[in-house]
């Protein structure tokens, strides 16, 4: 009895480190000018709301972030609506001390697990308008510039199923992909006629209330359907730096996997110039959405 307990409880530690996406420990950026010059581009009247890597997904704070998707006029916006709602209360901070020369760090009102620690699929906002992809991708602090980049829509090549299941009271079917090397189940409404999901995914005929790939390293389930008026905000586009995708997704994982050694960070060393010393390390394992 004791070997079957100790045996169910290593696949409980397995499977919850196999869901964790922040162990990097990279820290949230400050963006301290470009929050409060954002620009809202558009409106929305419909948003979709889904839990990232939820332990318990009717309790927000056990949810890497949460993410909304903004169905606009001209086009639509995934991000974080924890970042989102982090940048008004500092907005809100900044009109009431217009003398300060920053505002203070977002992690004061952030919410969810780890909320001082950086990930890319919550500091990115994916702007799609038509077949086009725009990624504008915050990077964690000791990255001076954040990136931007434009690509074509990516076919993620669906292969509808015939199986069923409610979500949030809408009946979904089944779809499967293998989309930049991972296989991925998404499960989509076709009552809600919107060709669209969460972070990058969409292409089915319905909604996608609920994804994740095989491996069930990432999971996104929606938690809320809110009709209303939602602005749609963009960052000075002169603070983000032209880049590729390529360019972005690797620099992106080079954080992840090590992120003192990618933002440069060294140890002090009172016979070195400056007190620079050798540079500091600390790799993880880490394991991208995109593994192409």
């Amino acid at each position: 009895m004791n070997k079957i307990l100790f045996l169910l409880a290593l696949a409980v530690l397995c499977c919850e480190a196999n869901a964790q996406h922040k162990q990097s420990g990279a820290t949230v950026p400050g963006r301290h000018n470009t929050v409060v010059r954002r620009k809202q581009i558009d409106t929305a009247n419909l948003r979709i709301l889904y839990a990232w890597n939820a332990d318990d997904i009717k309790q927000d704070s056990t949810y890497l972030d949460l993410g909304q998707l903004l169905i606009g006029k001209k086009m639509t916006k995934y991000c974080s609506l924890f970042v989102e709602q982090a940048d008004d209360e500092r907005v809100k901070w900044h009109k009431a001390n217009p003398r300060a020369q920053s505002v203070p760090n977002g992690t004061w009102w952030m919410r969810g697990k780890r909320p001082d620690v950086w990930s890319e699929y919550q500091y990115s906002d994916i702007f799609i308008h038509g077949d086009t992809l725009n990624e504008w991708a915050m990077m964690p602090l000791g990255q001076e510039w954040p990136l931007r980049y434009e690509e074509k829509i990516q076919p993620q090549g669906w292969r509808l199923g015939t199986e069923r299941k409610t979500i949030l009271g809408h009946v979904c079917q089944k779809a499967t992909c293998h989309w930049r090397g991972r296989d991925y189940v998404a499960w989509f409404a076709a009552d809600i006629p919107i060709r669209r999901g969460p972070w990058k995914f969409g292409g089915l005929p319905g909604l996608i209330l609920k994804i994740y790939d095989t491996a069930h390293l990432y999971t996104f389930e929606a938690v809320g359907i809110e009709k209303g008026t939602f602005p749609i905000w963009q960052y000075p586009n002169e603070e983000y730096k032209k880049s590729t995708r390529r360019q972005t997704w690797k620099l992106q994982v080079a954080f992840n996997r090590n992120y003192l050694l990618t933002s440069g960070r060294r140890k002090y060393d009172p016979n070195a110039p400056g007190g620079m010393g050798d540079p500091m390390s600390a790799p993880h394992p880490y394991d991208p959405m995109e593994l192409e």
